[in-house]
């Protein structure tokens, strides 16, 4: 008889800054389950890894003059030796710049396109690279200089102005989302 299998993942952290008691809270919980899905005798698959895209990482790579790639590959060593000293049992590391992942979003991305369900648009509005959210602008708080700020950490916003994108068809499955929930 084989095993029953058991997946579990944390968050694939953002490699913006080092590993921080928030990023070991969550692996240590993750890790914890992990471990007493292995005790009751499960074949446990546990993920772990890192987020490597997004304007906050490719900002960072910038301050500290290195290319977005180069800024991934110097702070993977930080989370791993961390899961180490922690004792932590991830059975895979991932990061979203290898080609496993590439290959599978594109194979992804390319299913969603041809059943119809992505489409191209532009979209006007606010972003906060902090909190990486797009924001309307009736949402925005104001601060003291009357500038537009994002009303969940109060950091300046960027204007999003025109800028081509692809956007999902939520709307497709609004009727069976809703009578599955």
């Amino acid at each position: 008889m084989s095993k029953p299998a058991y997946s579990i993942t944390t968050p694939i952290y953002y490699v913006n800054a080092a590993p921080h008691l928030g990023t070991a809270y969550t692996t240590i919980a993750a890790d914890t389950v992990a471990r007493y899905q292995r005790m009751n005798g499960c074949d446990v698959a546990f993920v772990t890894g890192l987020d490597e895209h997004g304007q906050k990482v490719a900002e960072t790579g910038e301050k500290n003059g290195m290319t977005p790639q180069a800024w991934c590959d110097s702070m993977v060593p930080a989370f791993k030796e961390t899961w180490d000293m922690l004792d932590i049992t991830y059975t895979d590391f991932v990061r979203t710049t290898e080609d496993r992942q590439t290959r599978s979003v594109q194979k992804f991305w390319t299913d969603l396109y041809e059943k119809g369900y992505l489409y191209k648009s532009a979209y006007e509005g606010w972003y906060c690279v902090h909190e990486e959210t797009y924001y309307n602008e009736s949402d925005l708080e104001k601060n003291e200089d009357g500038e537009f700020v994002c009303p969940d950490c109060h950091r300046p916003v960027r204007r999003a102005s025109g800028e081509e994108n692809w956007f999902f068809k939520l709307s497709e499955f609004q009727e069976p989302l809703l009578k599955f929930y």
